[in-house]
């Protein structure tokens, strides 16, 4: 199997793996990608990242980048 980065899918929940497999975050980026914001769903011991949630934190970091640059 391939570590490459796949496409990441609006409707497709990702288990944690699943979700460092297909963006190609270790668990540092991922760590401060929460922190930012990036919103997961748990159930029980286990995390989940929505592929619609990560799209959405894509588009908030970069709208937040480009107004601070301006």
């Amino acid at each position: 199997m391939s570590k490459g980065t796949g496409q990441i899918e609006p409707d497709t929940l990702y288990s944690l793996d699943q979700f460092k497999q297909v963006s190609g975050m270790g668990n540092w980026a991922l760590r401060e990608a929460r922190k930012a914001g990036l919103k997961m769903l748990k159930i029980g011991n286990r995390k989940y990242v929505k592929g619609q949630s990560f799209i959405d934190f894509l588009e908030s970091v970069n709208e937040t980048s480009t107004t601070m640059g301006a």
